[in-house]
């Protein structure tokens, strides 16, 4: 009986010891999808030129009169119906699009505002330029599927900042 116990450790050790090699030699070599997934790493502006986005919620921070710690506020569901179907494109050669999506406010608008855009060298600050309009946006998060992008208007207490989240 002994002997059986003695042989059942043994075993165990072994088998463990095995599945440590394995985890240490894919740590030693990385696997070939690794290796392609370093190489297709994409960079910021292909991130952010990669297709359409769409808003997926819009946060307000500000300061009431008074008060010492600011408040941030989701609006997105108080945001028509007409503005939430919006869907805003960043092309590669610097183009800003905005369409309106399949349901617009005002059916004599344009279905499209084009304008252009520029994604700093550090890119933490996102400049979109439309006629009579431009806005310096923070870069907060650039993946492939998200977007979120802050706005600051004001200064000090009056300060009102607004987040913008896109997915695809």
């Amino acid at each position: 009986m002994k002997k059986l116990t003695v042989y059942l450790s043994l075993a165990l050790t072994l088998a463990g010891l095995a599945s440590c090699e394995k985890e240490i030699d894919e740590v030693a070599q990385p696997s070939a999808q690794a290796a392609a997934d370093a190489k297709t790493q994409q960079t910021p502006l292909q991130l952010l030129s990669g297709g359409q986005w769409r808003l997926t919620d819009l946060k307000t921070t500000s300061k009431a009169a008074g008060s010492p710690d600011a408040v941030t506020v989701s609006i997105f569901g108080q945001l028509k119906p007409t503005m939430r179907d919006n869907l805003t494109q960043f092309t590669a050669d610097g183009r800003y699009i905005q369409d309106e999506g399949a349901t617009k406010l005002n059916p004599a608008m344009a279905q499209q505002k084009a304008g252009s855009y520029k994604l700093s060298d550090d890119n933490k600050t996102l400049t979109v330029t439309l006629p009579n309009l431009e806005r310096v946006y923070s870069v907060e998060e650039l993946t492939a599927t998200q977007l979120r992008l802050k706005l600051t208007e004001g200064t000090d207490d009056k300060a009102v900042s607004y987040e913008s989240t896109f997915a695809h």
